[in-house]
């Protein structure tokens, strides 16, 4: 059956689930359930978290399911295995759909719905309490609202996507993703995002190299900073292209390390 099909039932609207997966968001996650309340089902995977959570979700009257989290892929896949509907919105507790993006989906007409499997929104990031245009953090597309039976998870379980069968349509509207975070909570969600790389690089076969730990984290910086104009968000953009050059830089010499482990030394090639 095609995506269309899928999607569009004797005229009338095929409804669409949501899923997000939590491990203590007792700040955020409100926000993002509130801004999901159009929708027909929200389902949420709580990696069990200790603060109010499972609490707060419970009070949003969504479907919530508790599951040791192993990687973002296959916590995704797991989510998304439990909901009703063949059409899904896929959101993170750190995000929350606009006004126009949520009014964008509401107006999806049949001739849409039948043309595309995969509809994609602008990401909008707010960094210590600024909206952040440059430094690679916008307009940073992402494929979020699409048909499960007609698609499958890209490989890896980290930067994770489902990747779906046909054309992907683009949307109005933005999902707002708030990273008000502080400085070392946010290198410490780089650290957390370096080791999981790490450990899916080298399950996947690659390797450090020398330069992937000198010239890489350099070029990350120097992308972000000056390419992608980082400089125009002044503080906030300096220290987004630092942090996204040292998760680099750790990223690689954690595989490194895991290489030093398995008595595997320096060798092959990073893709």
């Amino acid at each position: 059956m095609s995506s269309g099909n899928a999607m569009v039932q004797s005229g009338k609207r095929v409804p669409i689930s949501a899923f997000v997966i939590t491990k203590n968001e007792e700040a955020k996650i409100g926000a993002c359930l509130a801004s999901l309340s159009f929708l027909d089902e929200i389902v949420v995977v709580d990696d069990f978290s200790t603060d109010s959570t499972p609490d707060i979700c419970r009070s949003h009257g969504v479907t919530l399911h508790q599951h040791r989290f192993t990687g973002f892929k296959d916590q995704k896949s797991y989510a998304m295995s439990l909901v009703r509907n063949d059409w899904v919105l896929e959101l993170d507790a750190d995000e929350r759909v606009s006004d126009q993006m949520r009014d964008a989906i509401l107006a999806l007409k049949e001739e849409d719905l039948a043309r595309y499997g995969c509809f994609e929104f602008k990401r909008k990031t707010r960094f210590w309490g600024k909206w952040i245009k440059h430094a690679s953090l916008y307009p940073d597309y992402k494929p979020r609202l699409y048909c499960r039976v007609n698609g499958r998870w890209s490989d890896g379980n980290v930067h994770e996507r489902f990747i779906t069968q046909g054309a992907t349509g683009k949307l109005a509207g933005e999902i707002l993703h708030e990273q008000d975070l502080d400085l070392y909570t946010y290198f410490l969600r780089t650290a957390r995002y370096s080791d999981l790389s790490a450990a899916d690089y080298f399950a996947r076969g690659r390797r450090t190299s020398w330069h992937h730990v000198t010239v890489r984290p350099v070029a990350t910086f120097l992308t972000r900073y000056l390419i992608r104009l980082g400089f125009l968000e002044g503080v906030h953009g300096f220290v987004i292209s630092a942090m996204g050059a040292l998760g680099t830089f750790m990223k690689y010499m954690k595989l490194y390390e895991i290489q030093r482990k398995s008595r595997g030394g320096l060798g092959g090639q990073a893709g």
